[in-house]
């Protein structure tokens, strides 16, 4: 299952209705489970963080945990309850988005590094408008998958800056590559059933909840699996 996930990216199995032991086995398929310190937990788990309608959608295309110096591996979302229509979940294959970018713009990414906030807390409004420390944590636009040394982009839109570039530099850049790695054709578009799980690979794609069904009921179970590794990228060979 872990070599298909690392060919595929993102993996869907239908219909499975676990529970919370097996949820949890099968996170651990992909790695460590993490605790999330900020996001609500199951009593019965502190591995698995009920997402529902009232939380809202993460809408905006990100990858999962980019605060940590060692950011998820994988992660998994089952839905328990689906919206009668939309609430579906979009991935986008970030090593085929590299590829098809030009040699230029590959060196040009290759260069660059984004910062993030290295503390989950500090995504809060209330956090940031109290000041204090700031802490960060910077990883490459580019990396070399651990596993199969494939390369590919890396960069969650919660950024909060790409370091070296001037506004209006960073602005474009961004721009650049939303609209680059978004392409219908890098994307696979998901429409959720009761008890459908999907896995993905978080160090090859983005993901991105659609925002579209108000108010209606949506509930779903995360985990997150985590391992030793740090976003980068291989010096070529001299």
């Amino acid at each position: 299952m872990r070599a298909t996930l690392v060919e595929r990216k993102v993996l869907f199995f239908k219909e499975q209705h676990l529970n919370v032991e097996e949820f949890e086995r099968l996170g651990q398929t992909f790695g460590e489970l993490f605790i999330h310190p900020t996001m609500p937990q199951l009593p019965e788990s502190p591995y698995i963080n009920p997402v529902a309608t009232e939380h809202g959608p993460a809408k905006d295309w990100h990858i999962g945990g980019p605060w940590k110096t060692n950011p998820f591996v994988a992660e998994l979302l089952q839905l328990k309850i689906t919206p009668p229509a939309g609430g579906d979940t979009m991935w986008a294959d970030m090593q085929a988005a590299y590829r098809a970018l030009s040699a230029p713009m590959q060196r040009l990414f290759g260069d660059l590094t984004a910062v993030y906030l290295g503390d989950p807390s500090q995504y809060s409004p209330t956090t940031r408008a109290n000041g204090g420390e700031r802490l960060e944590v910077e990883h490459p636009l580019v990396i070399d998958h651990p596993e199969t040394g494939e390369r590919g982009l890396f960069y969650s839109t919660s950024a909060v800056r790409i370091e070296g570039l001037n506004d209006q530099e960073q602005e474009l850049v961004r721009r650049l590559l939303l609209d680059h790695a978004t392409q219908p054709r890098f994307v696979v578009r998901y429409r959720w059933q009761p008890g459908d799980i999907a896995v993905w690979d978080n160090r090859a794609v983005w993901h991105s909840a659609v925002d579209d069904y108000g108010d209606a009921p949506r509930l779903g179970w995360h985990a997150a699996a985590v391992a030793d590794w740090r976003p980068g990228r291989q010096k070529p060979a001299a």
